[in-house]
């Protein structure tokens, strides 16, 4: 038998996506070695993009596999959807299976719109996809959305979370090499030379911000002890010359005293390596040296706003003071920190604005996007009780091709027109590097970021243009040097 795991991205990113990059599927490394431990079957990964294949070379793929599982997001779900269809067309006797955090609450309405697919699995993915692989009747697995012979979709019961997340863990062996992906855009220069590795050491997160789209932990948050995290590192260091790690944990120090126990972990191993994790905006500073002592060189910091009326409307649960006291303390102790702001959140005002905007200069680089609704968050839900969305307009890609963005053109109760939000989002960015030129520099390199500084001031003077026309020719590039 044969599992194909693939992730579906097959395009570019939106200019609307300010920031957004492209990381290795981590979520489909852990499913794949789950299977292949416990099951005789050849289990592989495929990532289009970064491996460099051409549509002909996945499908010749498909057509010898036994089961194939695509992840689906909101901004990558029609790449996802027309993949699936190819896929059926190639080979219709495979299982064709959808997974991902975005299909959780929309999982009927994947099999209502798209009928080739076969099942949706909900939730935490290893269990579910190796009982599919053994064979167990659909109506015996729990955590999957399917279709009986008469054409009934059928939701199962929610599968139980994984309460030991420890024996869970990725075999690099199985990912396409991690060479192929970009290291810490956001990073100085210096740890962007260092060969980098992507790791998930906990799941779940115990707040619940009302514009985050992991709504399906439900507040649960489990993490892998410390020993066998550092042990995972020690590995990797050993095996692949790693030397920079990228966790993409939703919140890494979320308990003290498993950071502390980190930290002695990994002073007992004597690694030499670096690493990144994301901190929340109340973070204690003794938390903080810990951390930089061995070997924390940046942080990533939710900053979203600095209005405290709406860091309260999105329920961040922390201060514009905390906020700027976190990132305070971070450089104090030597943390290069990546403050994340999102434009166009609910009920931002041009005085919300200003004061999200005073913060900017304070980080050491700034990520800015612009808010966009998924399904199964708390403001997702909002909107659908005051009609202002419904479940079928993530299959209407003529009004939603891609994200779907928060402006007045898609909602009547969002701040911003399209247009203004992703120049606010830009200038937001533009603003940082006028203020902070040095600390660009120290990014990109002098170079690069002499280029950087002198492209932003050329565009806030062009109004947005430049960037308009170098997005465009950009895309007509990669339009004509894509193979299909």
């Amino acid at each position: 038998m044969k599992l194909l795991l693939i992730n579906p991205y097959l395009g570019q990113v939106s200019k609307n996506t300010e920031g957004a990059t492209h990381s290795p599927p981590l979520g489909l490394g852990f499913i794949a070695t789950y299977v292949r431990d416990r099951t005789d079957c050849d289990v592989r990964i495929i990532d289009p993009i970064p491996q460099g294949l051409t549509m002909q070379q996945i499908l010749d793929e498909v057509m010898t596999a036994d089961f194939v599982g695509l992840s689906v997001y909101t901004d990558t779900r029609f790449y996802c959807f027309d993949l699936a269809k190819k896929v059926r067309e190639i080979n219709p006797k495979c299982i064709l299976i959808i997974g991902g955090v975005h299909a959780f609450f929309l999982s009927e309405l994947i099999l209502e719109h798209y009928p080739f697919i076969d099942l949706v699995v909900r939730g935490e993915g290893e269990e579910t996809v190796m009982e599919i692989v053994q064979g167990r009747p659909y109506e015996n697995i729990a955590g999957i959305t399917w279709k009986n012979t008469e054409g009934k979709i059928i939701r199962n019961p929610d599968r139980p979370l994984i309460k030991n997340i420890d024996p869970l863990y990725i075999d690099y062996e199985l990912l396409p090499d991690m060479s192929m992906y970009k290291t810490d855009i956001d990073a100085p220069i210096g740890l962007k030379r260092l060969k980098t590795a992507y790791m998930i050491e906990s799941r779940g997160c115990p707040f619940r911000c009302t514009f985050c789209a992991n709504q399906h932990w439900k507040g649960h948050w489990r993490t892998v002890s410390p020993a066998n995290t550092v042990e995972k590192m020690s590995h990797l260091v050993e095996k692949y010359g790693i030397e920079y790690f990228r966790f993409y944990d939703d919140l890494f120090t979320a308990n003290k005293k498993r950071v502390f126990e980190f930290c002695e972990a990994l002073k007992r191993k004597k690694l030499d390596i670096k690493f990144r994790v994301l901190v929340r905006g109340d973070t204690q500073r003794e938390v903080l040296k810990m951390l930089k002592e061995v070997g924390c060189e940046s942080v990533g910091i939710g900053i979203e706003s600095g209005s405290d009326k709406i860091l309260k409307r999105i329920r961040k649960g922390v201060t514009r003071q905390q906020l700027t006291d976190t990132i305070k303390m971070c450089q104090e102790v030597g943390l290069w920190v990546v403050g994340s702001l999102i434009v166009s959140l609910p009920d931002e005002s041009k005085e919300d604005f200003k004061e999200t905007l005073s913060l900017v200069p304070l980080p050491d680089t700034i990520i800015s996007y612009i808010f966009h609704i998924n399904p199964g968050t708390t403001f997702y839900e909002e909107l659908r009780e005051r009609g202002e969305i419904n479940d079928h307009v993530w299959f209407d890609r003529n009004r939603y091709e891609g994200l779907i963005i928060y402006c007045k053109e898609n909602f009547p109760s969002a701040p911003l027109k399209l247009q203004k939000a992703i120049w606010l989002a830009r200038y937001r960015r533009y603003y940082f590097f006028i203020h902070r030129p040095l600390r660009t520099i120290k990014q990109y390199g002098l170079f690069t970021g002499l280029l950087v500084l002198i492209f932003t001031v050329t565009d806030i003077l062009f109004k947005g243009r430049l960037y308009d026309i170098a997005y465009k020719y950009r895309s007509i590039y990669r339009k004509f040097t894509m193979k299909k």
